[in-house]
């Protein structure tokens, strides 16, 4: 196969996409796609390396025309500085996420906590706690038997122990296990939020991992408070993503709810993004 230039390439991903998205995610885009499919780092793209032209490329550029997310073209994101794997039943991970997971690690500390991710996906959560502290145990429950497999995959592909169950958190009450922390980042986008998403968004990604109810947009952290309640240790943690119009009403559940220390916590762009909260001791 003949070789052809890393900024040939780069510019044919560029105009390709042109009409979809600004000059720079463009680039961003095109030089995601070339790290992941071809291994290209930005030393490469300096010094416009030659390289074969990826299997499947014009399939590939057709996809990233129609406003395909570049993690669902490739089957490939990264989170946590390591490259993860998706399918159709994963979402993709957000920077946002990271941040819950280096709350969920200061709260591991150095200790051998057991720890419940609910809701895993591709496992991005679960997987990285378990290589970030890998003296903890890790489990993780997803309700699609397809997130699951991908799950599994990924912690094989970086040398994850996590135990893996496909598992509906609203039958938990069959589950008898307890943990010292639960971790999760369910479905909190209200149906009627859909008209201001991106098409890219609401066109690939699982309405199953996304999308809550108007009618009762806090039902997964009420489940899961009430599985907490039951389920964690004395003095163990609960730790969610939420959605950021619902900070304050996530606070009052969780009071409502037995918990005590409750911290909302803003992420990078200022927005109220994560809860922690206790069980108490009693």
């Amino acid at each position: 196969m003949s070789l052809v230039s890393v900024n040939a390439l780069s510019q044919q991903i560029q105009q390709a996409i042109a009409a979809k998205y600004p000059v720079n995610e463009a680039r961003a885009i095109a030089h995601g796609y070339l790290n992941m499919v071809c291994g290209i780092n930005t030393l490469d793209i300096l010094l416009d390396k030659a390289v074969e032209e990826p299997r499947g490329f014009a399939e590939d550029l057709s996809r990233l025309a129609a406003g395909e997310p570049l993690q669902y073209v490739t089957g490939k994101a990264y989170f946590f500085d390591r490259l993860f794997s998706l399918n159709a039943a994963t979402l993709i991970p957000r920077p946002e996420t990271e941040e819950l997971v280096s709350l969920v690690l200061n709260l591991i500390g150095h200790e051998k906590k057991h720890v419940l991710d609910i809701g895993t996906g591709s496992g991005c959560i679960a997987i990285s706690l378990a290589l970030e502290a890998p003296q903890a145990e890790l489990s993780a429950w997803d309700v699609a038997p397809e997130a699951i497999k991908k799950a599994k995959e990924n912690a094989d592909q970086l040398g994850a122990q996590v135990t893996f169950t496909q598992q509906d958190v609203f039958s938990w009450s069959g589950d008898v296990n307890t943990w010292d922390i639960i971790v999760s980042n369910p479905p909190y986008v209200l149906d009627a939020e859909k008209a201001e998403m991106e098409a890219h968004v609401l066109d690939h990604e699982p309405h199953l991992a996304l999308f809550v109810s108007d009618e009762d947009p806090l039902v997964f952290y009420r489940v899961i408070g009430e599985m907490a309640k039951q389920r964690l240790t004395p003095d163990g943690f609960l730790c969610f993503e939420i959605n950021r119009a619902f900070g304050e009403q996530n606070v009052a559940l969780a009071k409502e709810q037995g918990f005590e220390n409750i911290q909302l916590i803003k992420d990078f762009h200022g927005n109220d993004r994560m809860l922690i909260a206790q069980k108490s001791a009693h």
